[in-house]
């Protein structure tokens, strides 16, 4: 017999994010504030979504393909301008955030297996 471990891991994270035991110092960001879940990305891909989280027009959309090159566009047809964008390099791509969420399947909770350190899960306040 096989046991789905999905919902006790979910259950044991949802616990640990709502535990009062967590510091005060600590801020939970949502997962489309991971920098570090997004696939694929370089240095100046994850600079690139830096922009794109800070750019405060909606909607927003930020798009990748399976080589790591990007695009991002913000205001009336943000998606498709942001694939069209990023398709210019030669591969298909996807977005991977649109407006305040992780779209791209399997990184909507922020990359769940890389997000289980809570280095990517919560930051400190200045």
């Amino acid at each position: 017999m096989r046991h789905d471990w999905t919902r006790p891991l979910l259950t044991a994270i949802a616990m640990l994010l709502l535990s009062p035991a967590a510091p005060a110092q600590t801020a939970l960001m949502r997962p489309v504030d991971l920098i570090d879940a997004v696939p694929l990305l370089t240095e100046g891909g994850r600079a690139g979504y830096s922009r794109f989280l800070q750019v405060g027009l909606r909607p927003r959309a930020f798009a990748l393909n399976m080589n790591g090159d990007w695009a991002w566009n913000a205001g009336e047809g943000a998606a498709e301008d942001a694939l069209a964008a990023c398709a210019v390099h030669g591969l298909p791509c996807q977005l991977y955030a649109v407006d305040d969420e992780v779209v791209m399947p399997g990184f909507e909770l922020g990359a769940p297996l890389r997000a289980l350190g809570s280095t990517l899960v919560q930051r400190s306040l200045p």
